[in-house]
């Protein structure tokens, strides 16, 4: 099944089209990232609201990795205001957070931990209907949260999904000038997220025909363009944009897989996007070697990109890494403190709801091996 909620708008300056959209609204409140306050992007944006008739009030300060605590401290602005529309206008972050106020607003009296994905283990409770309409505008290109049914939140160090269609945005609007505000490490990192959602997705169990198309435009896509995106080029950047939400479509449909799992329980050690690059060569070696279909699935992906094996991929993620300036884990941790989180993140990442979505089914003390060869880079 291939399925998609979202409308997309894109092109250079369709943020315009919040006008028409925000018609027929009463009050429309706007999340925002500070970077976009600080652009200008915020106030345009409250300006077309304000020209389609609606009141409008907005919130910035959001994290960049929004916690369970992040909602609980802005449920009560939201509820005061009565939004009957909610836009998400900064990365992917602040749409992740915008879908789960979306929840907690439309439906008080759910509890987080009744419908998160705590474990592949457990069933969460169903998220009823809910009617807030919500418009995604990301500044940034990787995430693909502007389309997915998926809203991320930490709880502690770690990472929990909310996945529900309910909170897959109603419109999506891409206007490539917001992601040229990027600083060169954002544009890397969410770039690098981009070609994991592409790879991971293709090669998923529950891939098909269609997520297959944007998974491998996708991947191309960044491939060729992500390092001069990388450099602030325009025309990269707009490129790299829209890529990272045909990546959300693929992985909306054909979901992710182990690599996302070891990055979601390895939040505290850095950026989504960056450790996802870090854990990605590993996961596609270890998945390689014990599975005929991933191994053909990543052939195929090599063939697009003008290699040949599996192996050639791999070298090819490793390559990008490095043109990129990918640091090592043990650059971004001290081996004793990583050490003391191991058993943990290995176990966590085991009972992560994607893990059961990679081609091969690992055991806790697999995860574990891959997370120290990631550390020791070998």
């Amino acid at each position: 099944m291939f399925w998609l909620k979202t409308r997309i708008i894109e092109g250079r300056g369709s943020l315009e089209k919040l006008k028409k959209e925000a018609e027929g609204h009463e009050r429309v409140l706007v999340l925002s990232s500070n970077s976009m306050k600080r652009h200008g992007f915020l106030s345009e944006a409250e300006d077309y609201v304000t020209e389609a008739g609606a009141e409008v009030f907005s919130i910035t300060g959001l994290p960049a990795e929004p916690s369970v605590e992040t909602i609980e401290e802005f449920l009560p602005k939201v509820r005061e205001f009565e939004p009957d529309l909610l836009v998400a206008l900064g990365g992917g972050s602040v749409i992740d957070a915008t879908k789960a106020l979306k929840v907690f607003y439309d439906a008080p009296e759910l509890e987080f931990e009744e419908i998160a994905f705590i474990d592949r283990f457990s069933k969460p409770k169903p998220v009823p209907k809910l009617k807030t309409r919500l418009i995604a505008i990301p500044s940034t290109s990787g995430a693909g949260s502007e389309v997915s049914a998926a809203s991320v939140l930490k709880k502690g160090d770690v990472k929990y999904n909310i996945v529900t269609p309910e909170i897959a945005p109603d419109v999506a609007i891409l206007d490539p000038r917001l992601p040229m505000t990027m600083p060169r490490e954002v544009a890397r990192n969410s770039g690098l997220d981009v070609i994991v959602h592409g790879i991971e997705a293709y090669t998923t169990k529950v891939a098909n025909d269609f997520s297959d198309a944007m998974a491998i435009r996708a991947i191309k896509t960044v491939y060729k363009w992500l390092p001069l995106s990388v450099k602030g080029d325009e025309e990269a950047r707009e490129k790299v944009h829209y890529a990272a939400t045909m990546a959300g479509i693929a992985f909306l449909n054909a979901r992710l897989g182990l690599c996302h799992a070891m990055s979601h329980k390895a939040a505290w050690l850095g950026p989504h996007g960056l450790l996802n690059a870090i854990f990605l060569p590993y996961v596609m070696e270890f998945n390689a070697k014990r599975s005929d279909y991933a191994r053909r699935r990543y052939a195929e992906i090599a063939r697009e990109l003008g290699f040949q094996t599996a192996k050639d991929l791999i070298e090819v993620v490793k390559e990008l890494n490095e043109m990129l300036g990918v640091p090592t884990l043990g650059e971004l941790v001290d081996e004793e403190t990583f050490m003391a989180r191991l058993d943990e993140m290995a176990e966590k990442a085991y009972r992560d709801g994607l893990t059961a979505f990679n081609p091969v089914e690992p055991k806790p003390e697999e995860i574990k091996e891959l997370y120290l060869r990631a550390f020791y880079k070998e």
